[in-house]
Order: structure tokens, then C-alpha cells, then sequence
């Protein structure tokens, strides 16, 4: 298979943010990861509620998002968009949550590097756009920075329970 290298560097670029996530999880292995903290009268989501937001988000935007075949998890849908914070009842294990993590990445990889240039620039099946632009490409680009942000939410936790990260 000849690989593209817009689908090359998508891959890597995504792999460097998720190498930076997995970085953050493992500085966080000591706190609990179902307390929610709040600061200055605002709650924010706990280590295992963004790790299965994480993960929903990887599985939907890339995988269902460009046609490939999702991961089946059914907890899953519980940390899509637009859901309030709360976890899943039962809750799912922290371990159950980055074993399905590390499971929808290694699948969402093999497809993203599979994508054609001409497959990156057709339009997504969710025909979500971003920019007036609803392509596979684009819906990648914002699997990355939407991962990108919830990193920095996971730095955040860092800094609240007195984790020294850099």
C-alpha cells in the first residue's frame, strides 16, 4: 500500500497529541480519577470523564467521521458532545476507559493512514463542517485540536492537585 503523506503527516501530527495526552494521564495516575475540582465556582471534568470524552471524540470524528468502522464500547456515548460532565452509571473503570483509548487510536491510525488524498478531500459522512469546509481532512484537523484542547484540561488537573508537569 502506498501511503499519502497528507495522511502521513495528519497520523503523525495526531500521534504527537496523543503522546502528550498519554504524558498527562500517566502524571495523573495518583489522584482520583472520578473527582471532579472545581475552581472559582466552576466544576471541571475529572481525569476519567475527559479520557472517555477523549476517546468518544477519536472513535467518532475519525473513525465513523471519515467511514471507517468504530469501535464498539457501549458506555461510550455517554461522553459524546454536549453531555454535561457527569460520569456514566455504572461508572466505567479508569482501566476499562484508556484500554478502549489505546484501542480506538491504534484503529483510528491504521484507517486515517489508509485515506487517499482524494478521500481526504471528499466530504465527511457526519457532513459536519468547520470553516464552510465539511471534509475528511477537516473533521481530522479538528479530531487534533479538539484532543489538543482536553490536553490542556488535563494540565490543568495537573496544576490543581500540585503535579509538577514542566
Amino acid at each position: 500500500m502506498i501511503y499519502s503523506s497528507q495522511a502521513i503527516l495528519l497520523a503523525d501530527t495526531f500521534q504527537k497529541v496523543r503522546d502528550l495526552t498519554k504524558w498527562y494521564l500517566s502524571l495523573l495516575k495518583q489522584v482520583d480519577p472520578y473527582k471532579k475540582w472545581e475552581v472559582n465556582g466552576v466544576e471541571i471534568n475529572s481525569v476519567a470523564w475527559l479520557a472517555a470524552h477523549i476517546t468518544w471524540a477519536e472513535n467518532f470524528l475519525i473513525l465513523s467521521g471519515t467511514g471507517g468502522a468504530p469501535v464498539k464500547a457501549d458506555w461510550l456515548n455517554h461522553y459524546q458532545l454536549g453531555c454535561d460532565g457527569s460520569l456514566h452509571t455504572p461508572q466505567p473503570e479508569m482501566k476499562m476507559i484508556l484500554d478502549t483509548l489505546k484501542e480506538v487510536h491504534i484503529q483510528a491510525t491504521e484507517h486515517l493512514l489508509g485515506l487517499s488524498d482524494e478521500k481526504l478531500n471528499e466530504p465527511n459522512p457526519h457532513n459536519f463542517a468547520f470553516g464552510g469546509i465539511n471534509t475528511n481532512r477537516i473533521l481530522i484537523q479538528h479530531a487534533i485540536r479538539h484532543e489538543a484542547m482536553h490536553t490542556g484540561h488535563l494540565s490543568w488537573l495537573c496544576k490543581i492537585n500540585k503535579i509538577e508537569s514542566v
